[in-house]
Order: C-alpha cells, then sequence, then structure tokens
C-alpha cells in the first residue's frame, strides 16, 4: 500500500522516500501515481490523505511495524511500572517514537504511523491497564497530542533537527513538552473523573507533567534511529563502539548504584556520567543517559527504593519530585549538549572558512597581509615574496610602515588610522613601497579592520597588490595629455596648471613669466617649407632647455608662441636668463634645405605677484612681448612695473 498527503493549500508531494517529503521543503514535482486496486480518503482537520493501494512498501512497512511495537512495549512499560493509583502514568515514553516519525519520515507513512500506534495505545491499555473500557478514549488523547506536537512544531518550521539549537529546541520543549499535553489532558482527566470520582486537576497535572517529560526524553533517541545521520556525527571515530560501551556501563551502574539505596541523599552522583556522556556524544549522549536515569529511576522509585524515600512525604509528592528531578536534569544535559553541537558546527564552519582563506591566500598572484592595530605583521601569505622579495616568516613582528617609501609613509599611517576609525568600511590606498633588494614600486592596499568579541579593532587584513605598471601606463598616459605632441615641452593647458600650482602653492616666492615668439617664423614656412618650420620649433624647444634651470617650466602656447616659468627669479634675473636664450638662438644654424638658415626670437617678461591674476600676469608679458617686436624683434623687454602698479 503506498500513500500520498497533501494540505487543501499545499500541492501534491513527491512519492520518493526522501527524509522529509518534497511537501515538507514546498515543492511540486510531477505526481505519477502506480497502479491501484482502490482508493481510500482520511480527512482530519484541514488535512487529507488519500491512500492508494498497490505494491507494498516493505521498507515503510517496517519502519511503521518497529514504530507501533515501540510504542506498545513503552506504553505497557508506562503503565505497568509508573502508573499512580487511579490516575494516570507518571511517566509517558509512548509518544517520543511516533513524534519522531512524522517529523522523519515521508508523507505517504504518516498515516500508517497514526493509525498503528492508534491500536498499539489500545491494546497496551488492555495489556497493563485497569481502564480497558477507556482504551480508546486514551488512544484518541495519546495519538491526538502526538499528532497536535507534530502540527505545532510543522507549523512553526520545526523539524528532526529540533535538537541542535538552542531556539529549536525551546520551540520543541514548548510545543511537544508544554502546549501539546496540557492542551489534551482534559479528555482522561474528564475521563477519569466520570469513572471513578478522581479529582480532574490532579489527573490533569499528572498527564501534563508525565507525558511532557516522557516526550522530551524518549524523542531524540527515536531521532537517533529515525534521523539518519544528523545525531550521530561521531559513530565512525576509532575506538567509538568500546568507549560507547563503557560511559553506558559507567551510567546504568551509576545509577543503579544511586537508586537501589534509600540511606544517602545520591541523587547528584548520576549527574557526573551524564555530562561525561553529553560531551562524548552531544545530544546523542544527552538523551541515552537521560533514558537510562528516567527508566532506573522511575522503576526503584515506584517500588519505594532511591534516595527520593528519604523525603517524609506520600508516595504521590515523592513521586512528583522525581519528575521534577527530570526535568531539572533535561535543563542541565540537553540545552548542554545542544550548546555543545552548536560550537561543534561553528567550529567546523571557521576550519571551513579558514582552509578556503588559507587555499585563496597562498595561491593568490596578490599578496595577504593581516596585521594588528599598531601596524605590525600578524600573517603574510607566500606572494609576499614574489611582489617584494620578502620571505613571509621573516615578516612576522616586524613593522608594515618601515616597508614604505619615505615619501609616502605618513599618507599610509593616515590611511591606516582610517581604517581603524571607520571599521565597516573597506579603504583603498595606493603608495610607493621599498622591496627586499632596495627597489621602488608601486602598490594598492585594500584594507579592512576585523573587529573582536568587544566590538574593537583587533586586525586588520589587507590585500596587497602591484600596480607600478598601471602607475607607468597613467603616467605615460598624463604626460601624453599635458606635452605638446611635436617639441616635447608642456601644452598651453598643462602649463597654466603649472602657474597656478606655482602662485597657490608659494604664493610670496618671487618668479616671473617670459613669453617668447619667434621672429619672421612665417617667412621661414613660405620661404622654407613647413617642415623647415618645424625643425626651427624644435631646435628652439632645445635651446630653452639648455638654456634655463632645471626647475624652470616650458610650455608651447601654441603656433610659434613659447612661455617659461621662472620661479624664484625677480624680473632683471629673468630678463637675463631670457636673453641668454635670445642670444643662443640667434647664433644656432638650423639645418635645413640648402645651407639652412638661422631664426631670432623676442621676448617679454612680467612678474609674478600675489596681487596679480594669472590672467592680468599674462596680458602683462604680452604687453612687453608686443613692445619688443615693434622696436624691432630680436630683443627682450620687460613689462612696465609702473603701470603694473598703476
Amino acid at each position: 500500500m503506498s500513500m500520498s498527503i497533501w494540505t487543501r493549500a499545499d500541492p501534491p508531494p513527491c512519492p520518493t522516500r526522501c527524509a522529509r517529503g518534497c511537501w515538507a521543503k514546498g515543492e511540486a514535482p510531477n505526481f505519477v501515481a502506480p497502479k491501484v486496486r482502490g482508493n481510500a480518503l482520511l480527512t482530519l482537520g484541514r488535512y487529507q490523505w488519500t491512500m492508494r493501494y498497490g505494491p507494498s512498501d516493505r521498507t515503510g512497512l517496517a519502519i511503521v511495524a518497529g514504530v507501533a511495537l515501540t510504542y506498545f512495549l513503552l506504553a505497557v512499560a508506562a503503565i505497568g511500572l509508573t502508573r499512580l493509583n487511579q490516575n494516570v502514568a507518571l511517566l509517558w515514553l509512548a509518544n517520543g517514537p511516533l513524534i519522531a516519525a512524522l517529523l522523519t519520515r515521508p508523507a505517504p507513512e504518516r498515516p500508517l504511523h497514526l493509525a498503528a500506534c492508534f491500536a498499539a495505545s489500545i491494546a497496551a491499555s488492555g495489556a497493563a491497564s485497569p481502564y480497558t473500557t477507556l482504551a480508546p478514549l486514551f488512544a484518541v488523547a495519546n495519538i491526538g497530542e502526538a499528532l497536535l506536537a507534530w502540527m505545532l512544531l510543522r507549523r512553526f518550521g520545526g523539524d528532526a533537527r529540533a535538537f541542535l539549537t538552542l531556539p529549536s529546541l525551546a520551540g520543541f520543549v514548548a510545543a511537544a513538552g508544554v502546549v501539546a499535553p496540557l492542551l489534551t489532558g482534559p479528555l482522561p482527566a474528564a475521563m477519569m473523573a466520570l469513572y471513578q470520582g478522581s479529582d480532574p486537576w490532579a489527573v490533569w497535572m499528572n498527564w501534563g507533567i508525565g507525558h511532557g517529560l516522557g516526550t522530551v526524553i524518549t524523542t531524540p533517541i527515536a531521532l537517533l534511529v529515525l534521523g539518519g545521520t544528523i545525531y550521530r556525527d561521531r559513530r565512525a571515530q576509532p575506538g567509538a563502539a568500546g568507549r560507547f560501551a563503557a560511559i553506558a556501563l559507567l551510567m546504568v551502574a551509576v545509577t543503579v548504584i544511586c537508586f537501589a539505596q534509600s540511606r544517602l541523599p545520591l541523587l547528584f552522583v548520576p549527574i557526573l556520567p551524564l555530562i561525561a556522556a553529553t560531551m562524548a556524544y552531544r545530544v546523542a549522549g544527552a538523551a541515552l543517559g537521560m533514558f537510562a536515569i528516567a527508566v532506573i529511576g522511575a522503576v526503584f522509585t515506584m517500588a519505594g527504593h532511591g534516595p527520593i524515600e528519604l523525603i517524609e512525604a506520600s508516595h504521590a509528592v515523592r513521586l512528583q519530585f522525581f519528575q521534577f528531578y527530570l526535568a531539572v536534569l533535561f535543563l542541565i544535559a540537553v540545552p548542554f549538549a545542544t550548546m555543545i553541537a552548536q560550537n561543534h558546527r561553528l567550529a567546523q564552519a571557521v576550519a571551513a572558512s579558514e582552509a578556503r582563506y588559507r587555499l585563496i591566500a597562498e595561491h593568490a598572484s596578490d599578496a595577504v597581509v593581516t596585521v594588528d592595530r599598531e601596524g605590525r605583521v600578524l600573517y603574510a601569505s607566500p606572494s609576499v615574496r614574489e611582489l617584494g622579495g620578502y620571505p613571509p616568516e621573516r615578516l612576522i613582528g616586524a613593522t608594515s610602515f618601515d616597508m614604505i617609501f619615505e615619501g609616502d609613509r605618513s599618507r599610509v599611517r593616515e590611511a591606516h588610522r582610517q581604517v581603524i576609525d571607520r571599521p565597516d568600511l573597506i579603504h583603498r590606498f595606493e603608495y610607493r613601497g621599498m622591496t627586499a633588494t632596495g627597489g621602488i614600486r608601486w602598490f594598492e592596499s585594500t584594507a579592512r579592520a576585523v573587529r573582536d568579541d568587544d566590538g574593537e579593532v583587533a586586525t586588520i587584513v589587507t590585500i596587497v597588490r602591484e600596480v607600478s605598471q598601471r602607475k607607468a601606463r597613467e603616467a605615460d598616459l598624463q604626460r601624453q595629455a599635458n606635452t605638446d605632441p611635436m617639441t616635447g615641452v608642456l601644452n598651453r593647458r598643462a602649463f597654466q596648471d603649472r602657474i597656478d600650482a606655482h602662485r597657490h602653492r608659494t604664493p610670496d616666492r618671487p618668479g616671473a613669466l617670459a613669453l617668447f615668439d619667434l621672429d619672421n617664423f612665417k617667412q621661414v614656412n613660405d620661404g622654407y617649407g613647413h617642415d623647415a618650420g618645424d625643425a626651427a620649433l624644435l631646435v628652439f624647444a632645445d635651446v630653452l632647455r639648455a638654456s634655463l634651470r632645471v626647475e624652470d617650466v616650458i610650455g608651447r602656447l601654441g603656433g610659434e608662441e613659447f612661455a617659461v616659468l621662472l620661479p624664484g627669479l625677480t624680473p632683471a634675473a629673468a630678463l637675463a636668463a631670457c636673453e641668454r636664450v635670445r642670444n643662443s638662438l640667434q647664433d644656432t644654424r638650423i639645418q635645413s634645405v640648402g645651407s639652412g638658415f638661422s631664426i631670432t626670437v623676442s621676448a617679454g617678461v612680467a612678474p609674478i605677484r600675489s596681487d596679480l591674476s594669472s590672467d592680468e600676469v599674462f596680458r602683462m608679458a604680452d604687453a612687453a612681448l608686443y613692445r619688443a617686436k615693434s622696436r624691432g624683434r630680436n630683443r627682450s623687454e620687460l613689462a612696465d612695473i609702473d603701470s603694473l602698479a598703476a
């Protein structure tokens, strides 16, 4: 027999045997129904099951039978060993396997589990309970409780991994250990009150506590069996079987010794092996340890043995204290196991992340460097050897600023402070660094701060990349953008920028602007050709370079007009420099067609002062140049200082 299950709001699921079913994942694959001999529809609330009878699934039926048999045995044990007089069982362990089956088995099996456990509950009541006539109603309450717990867990996103995180554990305890038992408890309380006059409040409380404790104790054990490898992560370790047997034997022996005597208050003793089991096997160890203590303690306590007998109270009060004792042990062991499991998964994730990080860092062409707040190197990837020639191990403990070119060191320190002050941002900066051989290369660093548990910046992770070739290309492009293509001196825009920069950086420093214009240049082009004119421009640019200082700035403004920035010179000194240029050019023979030719130049000089704008300085120099032209050319003139003052 095979079945499919869906709600009115959900699509039909895939009939494959996945752990949770496609229905649990919200998927809707194509559903192909097997050959059937008949159909039956089961409706419970908003859930509907369509049963299609066909070829049997032996594995699924075997699991259904195993869960039902376990349910029957646990129910018989609970009724026979922990039932109070005229009351319900002290510790109901049977619902745990059913809830685990509903959480882990495919959707088509769930109706079978519910039906089989319903029958097992009736059979257990008939075999061990004096209330045989009430067995169907007890079965409704028992199975309804398990179904309600499953529905609540599914409603709030719970699944078979309920014991792996603290929030999911809290949700499971609330749904299956508190809400579901308390909501189904009024039915048996009313039955017992009507049947034999029992106190309904006492029955309801015993039902809620006993069923809640039993469910949270046995469900994780059932999940160990039905949940695959979710809680069995240490089964394959060397020596695991022997270590497990030793811890289990210690757990059982200590618990038996504790509850077999009634003279000493040794209830704290089983906590020690319980913690050992929890630390060794996490959720599995805590669940099995709790189960051992619950079963052994319940048997001895119901028989009138154990440390609880030291309490001077009625038997009912002692049994309630035993329930309280189990609840305390659960709160000690299971959340502790869950935290250990969380930390283990976190450690695995960190180890995997570190492995990926090291794989990338050790095989990337860029270098990865980690420094502390003071800039000391904590880690350097192997790529630093290729980038700068430094052995990575020799950099550990060194100050990273010592490897920065001195001219950029203060700027890099400021960038380092910015990374610390603004840790949530990614910072990128370029600088010149020194290699192990003393060379200088350009580097780009991308840095981000890493915080510690207190939110303070602890380290800075930096990815370092060499950008020397890119900087060289940028410099070449900048040079091409700023250079006159024929003469190699600055073009008009670049020269104007240099004038403005000089005035901005050194407003009080003296300086002068000289404008040069080749005399009769049009006649050279007309008489000798444009090639001769180009040769004259190149010769004049060479004369300027040879006659002026290194710090003097030469530019071509256009055509045959040139300009020179003479920083630090007075107008008289600048005029003398122009005279050197003029004399050198008139004595130079320009080789061209025929025997060559000579050319002269006129110049105008104006001082650069803070009270004059750049445009005013240019106009003054241009006026001086015009005056040199009008007075016969091949001469240098100084701008009229008196007219400037006026």
